[in-house]
């Protein structure tokens, strides 16, 4: 075991290191106390560290009185791998000369015990707050930057619909249409099947206009399926189901139809379209 003391001349209130380096056997475990020591003695603090092959213990002494002071043996606990008892270490018997701040700083003398001279005051150097200035600094330029973009910001126009024009009904489009397709010259040249894409459109537009039926997105299998949705009669239904067959073998299958049988398709579908004008059209009078 070594004591070690860091100076043996101290003045009063003035840390002293107490240093004890230990070697002990691999099979022991090194036991430093508390140690509690008396006035005019006080441990400050008390660190403990491993230097091969050495462990250390650290005390900071402190001397509240002048003279020749003695310092007690520090007693080191021994123990076993199992932690029980094995022996103790006592280090020997250590002095320190304590004198007062005067004795060791002759200028104190000149006071007498009394008021010493004031002394000019110091200039005190203000560390430069570099966080503060540096976060104030980025929060201006956040601020420029959103006044920036608020101010250059796409401001929205806002546009207003013209006053749609008056849509015209159903059954006039419908029959201006099917007036057109009978002046065409589609049967004089024979196009039998180009005359039945425009028949079989403008019956399919009518119903959907006027009836909210998607009859133009639908097969006629479909709006054969669902019949019950149409306000016509059995027989109305039947000749527009009819006319939508026919139009489907010639666009599909190459159907050959007459030259009448398409005249007679165009007369039914316009009487489709006069006759079932009243199951959709408010009459003025009611």
């Amino acid at each position: 075991m070594i004591v070690e003391l860091d100076t043996t001349y101290t003045t009063i209130g003035n840390p002293v290191i107490y240093s004890v380096k230990v070697q002990s056997p691999k099979d022991k475990i090194i036991q430093f106390p508390d140690w509690i020591l008396e006035d005019p003695l006080e441990v400050r603090s008390a660190d403990f560290s491993i230097s091969s092959p050495y462990q250390i213990g650290n005390y900071k002494l402190v001397f509240w009185d002048t003279g020749r002071v003695a310092i007690p043996g520090l007693e080191i606990q021994v123990l076993n791998e199992d932690s029980t008892f094995a022996y103790q270490m006592n280090a020997d018997t250590m002095f320190m000369e304590v004198v007062s701040i005067t004795e060791q700083d002759p200028s104190f003398r000149e006071s007498g015990g009394g008021i010493m001279p004031i002394k000019d005051p110091v200039p005190v150097k203000y560390p430069v707050p570099w966080q503060t200035i540096i976060l104030s600094l980025l929060l201006v330029l956040l601020l420029a930057g959103i006044v920036w973009i608020w101010k250059k910001r796409l401001k929205t126009e806002v546009y207003f619909e013209e006053k749609p024009d008056y849509l015209e009904q159903p059954d006039v489009v419908a029959l201006r249409k099917i007036d057109l397709l009978d002046g065409s010259d589609l049967l004089a040249q024979d196009d039998i099947k180009e005359f039945y894409s425009r028949l079989s459109l403008i019956i399919r537009e009518y119903a959907e206009n006027s009836l909210y039926i998607r009859a133009l997105e639908m097969t006629t299998e479909e709006i054969r399926g669902y019949r019950n949705f149409f306000p016509y009669t059995d027989t109305q239904l039947a000749e527009y189901i009819q006319i939508l067959s026919s139009a489907d073998m010639v666009k599909y299958a190459k159907h050959r139809i007459s030259i009448e049988q398409c005249s007679k398709d165009l007369l039914q579908s316009r009487a489709l379209v006069q006759d079932t004008v009243k199951y959709w059209k408010i009459s003025s009078n009611s």
